[in-house]
Parts: structure tokens; C-alpha cells; sequence
């Protein structure tokens, strides 16, 4: 886990490599009208940072579909996005059938499996990775800069350098490596042993996302990911009972320099008010950009777990619960 948590930035290098796999000529981008992606897990989280990225300057809506339903509205004009590590990702798989009837704009972006299989057979466009790892967690890289490519090189995300943003987030994260993990280290010590919220502006969102999956991976430990405003409009009172657990909680607050100017204000009165009654850590993003600092919290997340996974006494690899699920609906 320390190797693929270390080679973050070369997984990014790689994966921009690997996108001249993408041919925009394989679509008829005259006729998309919107974008489903499906991804579970690691791949979902990949997902979602393209989403942040993107909604202020894509053309097109982007959708997150993950489950085994379909959205009705899915229908000829739509480009749909499989992505799974694996390539047998049960919810993935059978989307991509139901996706399958309904639009001739399929894009898969998997190391192999029956997503590929199915590809191959059916001559569905394709982004390849190795995933030698076998970890998705740890292959986040990949079917986050692959999308983002996709809809670069089809012309859906005007204004959006992104193959410059995601070369300066390489250069920043090589850059403040020691420090990251410095910093990490420090930090998973003062979380060790409490339930942490989460928290961080809308934009951010994949970030404390991220944060909650790999404390569970990682670090088998619990948290909760939760974002401004719509938290003051709820879980901001509940900062009260049980009053056993808020003393064993701590909440743990992403700033950044592009965080909403409203929500800048907000973080600072619900500080306040929490501080009343459990420990607030600010963690503040680096980097140029709106990219480069998302990338840059996702990297300090995953030393960060990787830390507490030690701190915890705990193998950061095995996923003994998943594994034992996914046998268990096997049978």
C-alpha cells in the first residue's frame, strides 16, 4: 500500500499517457445531449471528481449512476460511461446491458474482466490500465483522467486545460510529497481513536467522499463525509447527543482558496459552534488551481489512511468484509 499510495503522481503521468487510446472520431459528439457514467467504489470516486471538475464548464450534464436501475431519461443521446477496475463489477455489468438497448454511445474504461470481454465483442471504444495492483481504491487515477479526457478531446469542456491541470497537479504533488506525508502522520495520530466528520464545501465534496472511503479501507475505521451549506441546514444542531459520542468525535474541516466565499463565512461560525463541544481540525488545500488543490487533499487523504491504518495496528490491504460479501452473492 505505501508503493501505491507513493506513485499517485506517476499513476497520473500514466493514465494521461494512456488516454491517447481515445478517439473522439469514435462518437458522434453532434448527437450527445448528456453524460451517464456508472462506477462503484473506486471507480465511483473517480467519478466524482470529474463531476466537481467539470460542472462549471461542461456543455453537457454529467450524471453518477451507480446501483442496478437505469434512469429513464437514459435513452439515444446520451453517452454512457462503464467504468469498472475489475471489469466484473456486478452493478456496472448490468447497466451496461440496460445501456446497451437504449444508445449506440458507449465508452468502457476497465483493466479487463467481462467489461472488456464485452467491449471487444461488441467494438464499444475502450481505456485500458494494467491494474496490476488489483486494488481499485488505489487505481483512482485512471478513470478520473480518462473521462476527463474524453470530454476534452470531444470539445464538452470549453475553457477547461485539463491536460495542463492535471501535468501542474503531478508537479505539485512530486513537489510536497515529504510534506504530505509529514503532515499526514501528524494528522492521523490526532484522529486515532475518535468518529471524525468530514467536512468541506460542495465543490469538495469527492475529497471528504474519498476521506470516508479510505478510513474504512484502509484504516478500518469509521467517519462520516458531509458539505457545505446543506450541513447547517441539518446535522449543525446535532452536535449535541449523544453526548458520549460527540465527546469521542472530532470534526475535520477542508479549506481552500476556492471554496465559496458564503461557505468560507459558514466554516467559520460552525466552527465555532463546534468548538464548543468537540476538537475542529482545518486541513487548507495547496496548489494553483481548483484541480491541483483536489488533487493535492486526495493525496495527503490517502497517506492519511494509509498512517492511521498503522496507528490502528491494521493490514491497510485487505478488504475482508467486501471479499466475504461478494463471495457470499456469488454463491
Amino acid at each position: 500500500m505505501i508503493k501505491l499510495i507513493k506513485t499517485f503522481p506517476e499513476q497520473l503521468k500514466e493514465a494521461l499517457e494512456l488516454t491517447n487510446q481515445i478517439n473522439p472520431n469514435d462518437f458522434s459528439k453532434e448527437d450527445i445531449q448528456h453524460i451517464a457514467i456508472s462506477g462503484m467504489g473506486g471507480s465511483g470516486i473517480g467519478v466524482h471528481l470529474v463531476k466537481s471538475i467539470v460542472e462549471n464548464h461542461c456543455s453537457l450534464p454529467v450524471t453518477l449512476i451507480q446501483g442496478y436501475n437505469l434512469p429513464a431519461w437514459l435513452n439515444s443521446n446520451t453517452l454512457f460511461i462503464a467504468c469498472s477496475y475489475s471489469g466484473n463489477t456486478e452493478e456496472t455489468l448490468t447497466l451496461l446491458e440496460l445501456a446497451n438497448k437504449r444508445t449506440n454511445h458507449i465508452f468502457s474504461i476497465t483493466t479487463g474482466g467481462a467489461l472488456k470481454s464485452i467491449s471487444d465483442k461488441g467494438k464499444i471504444p475502450q481505456y485500458n490500465f494494467s491494474g496490476e495492483a488489483k486494488c481499485p481504491r488505489a487505481g483512482l487515477a485512471y478513470p478520473s483522467v480518462s473521462i476527463l479526457m474524453l470530454l476534452q478531446k470531444l470539445g464538452f469542456c470549453p475553457g477547461l486545460e485539463i491536460e495542463v491541470e492535471i501535468k501542474s497537479s503531478i508537479s505539485l504533488l512530486d513537489k510536497l510529497q515529504p510534506e504530505i506525508q509529514s503532515e499526514a502522520e501528524k494528522l492521523s495520530k490526532r484522529i486515532k481513536g475518535f468518529f471524525t466528520l468530514l467536512y468541506a464545501d460542495q465543490r469538495f465534496f469527492p475529497a471528504v467522499l474519498r476521506f470516508q472511503q479510505q478510513l474504512a479501507e484502509n484504516s478500518k475505521q469509521l467517519s462520516h463525509a458531509h458539505v457545505f451549506p446543506e450541513l447547517n441546514h441539518n446535522e449543525l444542531v446535532g452536535w449535541r447527543f449523544p453526548e458520549e459520542h460527540v465527546k469521542s468525535s472530532k470534526a475535520l474541516v477542508l479549506r481552500s482558496d476556492f471554496d465559496h466565499e458564503r461557505n468560507q463565512k459558514r466554516m467559520n461560525i460552525s466552527k465555532a459552534i463546534i468548538a464548543e463541544k468537540a476538537e475542529v481540525i482545518e486541513l487548507h488545500g495547496k496548489g494553483d488551481s481548483f484541480i491541483q488543490q483536489l488533487y493535492y487533499f486526495i493525496h495527503l487523504i490517502d497517506w492519511t489512511s494509509f498512517y492511521l491504518a498503522m496507528e490502528n495496528q491494521i493490514d491497510p490491504f485487505p478488504v475482508d468484509n467486501i471479499d466475504f460479501l461478494k463471495n457470499k452473492l456469488a454463491e
